[in-house]
């Protein structure tokens, strides 16, 4: 199965996916001003489609984590940015 998604969980692949990304944000995988996975390369690592990667990466520029840098990809925002973690 692919890395971490639960599909027995009931919680939607894009949530996962989002929580995962989110998670190794705020561990310090990807900084702020870093460029985190693109949408192809974290749906062959989840084996999820790209409409998958794609909600999730609105997920996290919802939540204040990252935004979109035309021609870049999407780019993580200053922590004081950030929404509270989910729990």
């Amino acid at each position: 199965m692919p890395e971490d998604i639960d599909d027995s969980t009931g919680i939607p692949r894009y949530i996962q996916v989002a929580r995962i990304v989110e998670h190794e944000i705020r561990d310090g995988v990807w900084i702020p001003g870093s460029v985190v996975p693109s949408v192809n390369t974290l749906s062959q690592r989840f084996g999820v489609a790209r409409t998958t990667v794609q909600k999730a990466h609105a997920r996290l520029a919802e939540r204040g984590m990252v935004s979109a840098v035309p021609g870049v990809g999407m780019a993580v925002r200053p922590r004081k940015e950030w929404a509270a973690p989910e729990e």
